[in-house]
């Protein structure tokens, strides 16, 4: 694996923003993409993020964590009101992952961590069923 490749598709009648990333993920490839999500003109303040990072080895430390939940803090009234659910399964996703959970101070964001894409669309209270997440995350993986 080598640098970040990272896909979206914004579902506005699911209320729903989903991410996919391979390879390795650092602060600022992670923080100009989600710039670049913020452009895009079905972008909305509000809309829930769903982020597979099955695929993503973190080359992140503790000072990145930080810096990336500063950049999500100072642009808070960009991103509104919204849940974010992390989709990890590896131990090195888990830690980044949970770290930026505990470390995250932007309280109009709430972050969850999940190993199956069931259990974050149901937190989520996604209408999206199991079968068209896969179809979705099947069509970001050749994008």
């Amino acid at each position: 694996m080598s640098g970040l490749v990272s896909t979206y598709k914004i579902l506005k009648e699911y209320n729903l923003i989903i991410e996919y990333h391979t390879g390795i993920l650092d602060a600022d490839s992670f923080i100009d993409f989600k710039k670049k999500i913020a452009l895009d003109p079905l972008f909305a303040p509000n809309l829930h993020f769903f982020v597979h990072l099955k695929k993503v080895t973190f080359s992140t430390n503790l000072e990145d964590i930080d810096k990336y939940a500063k950049f999500l803090e100072a642009n808070s009234k960009v991103y509104g009101n919204r849940r974010v659910a992390l989709i990890t399964s590896t131990p090195n996703q888990v830690v980044s992952t949970t770290m930026f959970k505990m470390m995250q101070q932007n309280k109009s964001q709430s972050v969850e961590v999940f190993s199956t894409n069931t259990s974050a669309l149901e937190w989520l209270n996604s209408k999206l069923d199991k079968d068209e997440i896969l179809c979705v995350l099947a069509s970001l993986m050749i994008a």
